[in-house]
């Protein structure tokens, strides 16, 4: 788990494509080679396995089924079988109270739904993760992702994120990311907890509320958040002072008013910004999503609640189109409140056309949302883009290509570090009232959220156009390098800098 420095014979990874952003803003600053060593790579990557007893499940049997013709129907108690997106179920113990069973070689009729092959319950082995990047600022933060496609390198990006992030946020805190590799939708919720409490296990002595604070990422949500804080605090002493030890979660046990859209309220304080420094608010606007997640339907509702329209939604279900605008308050009602939408996706969503995703790309808007997973706007993708800004919702969602692509084409950027920075900020300010043992308003909340996000954009600005000036609202002065610069490089001009300034001012430890 030591240091090691990236070299130029280093294989090519996601990793150090990431990192690119950050060499090119050290050159620029003349980062200190000892600062530059510390923040290539992260203090330590931790990778540890969870087993847990997955249920029995009944899988709709496809083959053989003409030797069953002549079971009789299972009436089993319909709340003790959990549906998947696969088609089968979870069978609960719940399940046998009252019941009718049929059963021969192992496979049951369900009334009205087709025979199924009983696949007993095995315990199962899950990979997880935690990397802790830097805690120069303060304890480590960041989220826990629950997803198939997670891996050691993915988290090294996304913890390097949360440093840079913290440090633009100027929040005391450096970066961490973690997660299992899981489909949460391919188990169910009893089995979903069973999983998120074995991983708190194995991870407790990794973390606490003043060394590493895990927050909500894909795939896990207040839900999950509330479980991590009981695994953590159950049996402890003085479990009250240990909220602090995870951020997200629910307002009735410890989390902050705010909370969950804040990532998405911080989204679009930066695109309130990007229109004001043009005479101009969102209002009559239009724009396009990618993800109908937390942060994608949070900020398209805030959007449209200031006047703009959104026209197209992706996610990873469907696509769907309406020139004249679509209803999200009635799109997040078919999304998360329909028993029917067990993907939890926009795709099927009855007032809007039906289309590709590669058609997302084409539609004619004033502002793009990634907001989903990373790496989506690519060198091809961002040449057919049809909009003036893209607000970076998501992690990482413009590759470099995609990068030098808008530049060219003059299509502007808010950059990730700053535009869902959010979601930390207001993390920062759940862990501030647990240690005082305090609860905010949320009209609190987020007229704390707006002064931070949009003094930190005007930064950030300030940078990219070399223009060193101090307002009543920000002081860009110490940060401006002597020439103009992109967005998303002035966003790291001014995440080094801050961290820098630790080391220099402390000093190393020996």
């Amino acid at each position: 788990m030591a240091s090691r420095v990236v070299t130029s014979e280093a294989r090519s990874t996601i990793y150090t494509e990431a990192m690119e952003v950050f060499h090119r803003a050290a050159d620029l600053i003349g980062l200190d080679r000892r600062v530059r060593m510390e923040l290539e790579e992260p203090d330590y990557e931790h990778i540890f396995y969870v087993t847990v007893k997955l249920h029995t499940r009944l899988a709709p049997l496809s083959q053989g089924t003409d030797r069953f013709k002549d079971l009789p129907d299972s009436e089993l108690l319909p709340d003790g079988l959990e549906p998947l997106l696969d088609g089968s179920f979870v069978f609960k113990r719940r399940a046998l109270i009252g019941a009718n069973l049929s059963m021969r070689d192992g496979v049951v009729r369900l009334k009205g739904k087709g025979l199924y092959k009983v696949v007993p319950g095995r315990p199962e082995r899950f990979k997880a993760y935690r990397v802790q990047h830097n805690q120069a600022r303060g304890p480590y933060k960041g989220g826990t992702r629950f997803h198939q496609d997670v891996s050691l390198d993915l988290f090294k990006v996304l913890a390097a994120e949360m440093t840079w992030k913290t440090a633009i946020s100027d929040v005391p805190f450096g970066g961490g990311k973690g997660g299992i590799k899981v489909d949460p939708k391919s188990l169910s919720s009893e089995e979903l907890e069973a999983l998120t409490l074995r991983y708190m296990y194995r991870l407790k002595p990794l973390i606490g509320p003043d060394l590493d604070i895990p927050a909500p990422d894909v795939g896990t949500d207040g839900t999950i958040m509330g479980l991590l804080l009981r695994q953590y605090t159950d049996g402890e002493r003085e479990r009250h002072k240990l909220r602090g030890v995870v951020t997200g979660k629910d307002t009735r046990i410890g989390g902050s008013e705010g909370r969950v859209k804040a990532t998405g309220q911080g989204l679009a304080y930066c695109i309130q910004e990007w229109f004001a420094d043009r005479g101009a608010t969102p209002a009559g606007s239009t724009f396009i999503l990618q993800g109908f997640g937390n942060v994608g339907s949070n900020a398209a509702e805030i959007l449209c609640g200031l006047g703009a329209r959104l026209l197209a939604v992706n996610d990873a279900g469907g696509t769907i189109f309406n020139p004249n605008g679509i209803d999200v308050v009635d799109l997040i009602s078919y999304v998360y409140e329909n028993p029917r939408n067990l993907r939890r996706t926009v795709g099927g969503y009855p007032k809007a056309q039906q289309i590709s995703k590669t058609d997302l790309w084409d539609v004619d808007a004033d502002i793009c949302i990634p907001a989903a997973l990373g790496g989506e706007i690519t060198g091809p993708v961002a040449e057919r883009l049809k909009c003036k800004l893209i607000a970076e919702g998501a992690n990482g969602p413009t590759t470099p290509e995609g990068d030098r692509v808008l530049a060219k084409r003059g299509i502007e950027l808010i950059p990730d570090i700053i535009g869902n920075a959010g979601g930390v900020t207001v993390s920062y300010y759940e862990w501030i009232q647990n240690k005082r043992m305090e609860h905010w308003s949320e009209t609190e909340v987020n007229g704390r959220l707006e002064q931070a996000i949009k003094s930190n954009y005007r930064i950030i600005r300030d940078i990219a156009r070399n223009l060193p000036r101090r307002t009543a609202t920000h002081n860009s002065s110490r940060y401006c390098i002597g020439k103009e610069i992109d967005m998303r490089t002035a966003a790291m001009v001014l995440a080094l800098k801050r961290i820098e300034a630790h080391y220099q001012l402390e000093g190393f430890s020996q």
